[in-house]
């Protein structure tokens, strides 16, 4: 993801972009996360998928999109038609602060990859003409002025999450799955305890979890892990510290997996 200095509006808790694709190209749209970010995708059109956390949601014109923090997601897009989005970038810090936190609500109050889509009736009815308020203002520089039209925004949102969409496809297995690994990163992981728990065999259970995430059942863990890693030590921990906690066997583990999906060493991080 780009850096937050580079998606905020300088010196704001938020930011905004419109784009067009002419002819998307998924290899553009990898899975990924927002360490800092909450993210609001409002898809205007194109012939797309939005994938979080083993969900799968069918998207349609004015269905709007939303992951927090750790929530891996991408959309995928067919190249036979222009993909337009307007995206609303909102700091984690910012729903951090106490009089903002009833507002991260509709974002942490639910399982990964559960309830990612607010319907396109919904968001025309209630959303829309706020969320186009705040891209007007921000577009003329008004930032101050966009950014007390996010509150209004934002509590209009967290009212509209009752009448969430409910995924196209999601298999119950990897959900447990997900969930269970989530809540126990910092916990002895093993493939064949998590089959089980599932009533699976392991190497079906590996088949379903890839097909379904894009991830191996290793990679999701080591990828889970580094980012509570990096969490742990931003909160004051040691890096020795902060990947044992995370669930790293030693340091040396946490090093490779570090390197490995960086490309640099974590001492900077």
């Amino acid at each position: 993801m780009p850096p937050i200095q580079n998606t905020l509006f300088e010196g704001r808790s938020f930011g905004m972009h419109h784009s067009r694709d002419v002819k998307p190209d998924n290899s553009q749209f990898i899975l990924h996360n927002h360490d800092d970010l909450y993210e609001l995708v409002l898809f205007l059109n194109g012939d797309a998928m939005f994938h979080a956390e083993g969900s799968v949601y069918n998207m349609r014109p004015y269905d709007m999109a939303l992951t927090r923090p750790g929530e891996l997601h991408r959309m995928q897009c067919s190249p036979q038609k222009p993909y337009e989005r307007t995206v609303l970038y909102i700091a984690k810090e910012h729903l951090e602060s106490e009089d903002m936190r009833i507002y991260a609500d509709i974002f942490e109050n639910r399982a990964l990859g559960v309830r990612n889509i607010i319907g396109a009736e919904i968001v025309r009815e209630s959303l829309l003409d706020c969320f186009n308020r705040i891209y007007k203002y921000s577009q003329d520089r008004q930032y101050a002025v966009a950014e007390a039209v996010l509150i209004e925004f934002l509590y209009l949102l967290n009212n509209a999450s009752v009448r969430s969409v409910s995924p196209t496809t999601r298999d119950k297995r990897v959900a447990v799955v997900i969930q269970y690994i989530n809540n126990h990163l910092g916990d002895s992981l093993r493939l064949d305890e998590l089959a089980e728990m599932v009533y699976i065999d392991k190497y079906h259970l590996c088949r379903v979890f890839k097909k379904c995430t894009g991830y191996t059942l290793n990679g999701y863990i080591n990828y889970k892990r580094l980012l509570l890693v990096k969490e742990l030590h931003a909160q004051g921990q040691s890096l020795l510290e902060a990947s044992i906690n995370a669930g790293f066997n030693n340091y040396s583990h946490f090093y490779r997996m570090y390197v490995k999906q960086n490309g640099t060493s974590p001492k900077n991080m």
